[in-house]
């Protein structure tokens, strides 16, 4: 068993030898065809890796805002459930400026609501007195969400 073992370790040693000659004794080193890459095609991938970033993380801020406004509106009680308005107007500019929302929510809902206007905003002399802004408006939760009841 030991002379076959041996005899194996001899016939690779010797196959690995007449291998390295012929790789070292090539007259002309091996071509590989390699596509050249130019700083311009580089500076194209990079811009394109920077646009899928910030289109991937546009994608997650939309989604994680998404979440947090299907959040907003559920509930378990009335107490829970709050008035406010959605445009810096409110009820000036009608009943869907308005909606009710988990109290706990109202901070996270006042920033989105500064995003979405930014500049100033020029409100209407007279408030509506359409159901949703009449004094016996209310916030309550129905279905285990938030709704305004009249």
């Amino acid at each position: 068993m030991k002379k076959i073992q041996d005899l194996l370790l001899l016939l690779c040693a010797a196959g690995a030898v007449i291998l390295a000659i012929n790789f070292f004794s090539h007259p002309a080193p091996i071509n590989v065809d390699m596509p050249r890459v130019t700083e311009e095609m580089v500076e194209e991938n990079k811009a394109k890796m920077e646009a899928e970033a910030k289109q991937k993380a546009a994608l997650e801020a939309a989604r994680k805002q998404a979440e947090i406004k299907m959040k907003m509106y559920k509930c378990t009680s009335n107490d829970e459930c709050i008035i406010v308005d959605q445009d810096p107007c409110g009820c000036l500019r009608g009943p869907k400026s308005v909606t009710a929302i988990n109290s706990n929510f109202s901070l996270e809902f006042s920033r989105m609501m500064e995003k979405k206007f930014a500049g100033s905003q020029v409100c209407p002399d007279k408030a509506s007195t359409e159901k949703e802004c009449s004094r016996t408006a209310r916030a309550v939760c129905q279905e285990r969400h938030c709704k305004i009841i009249y």
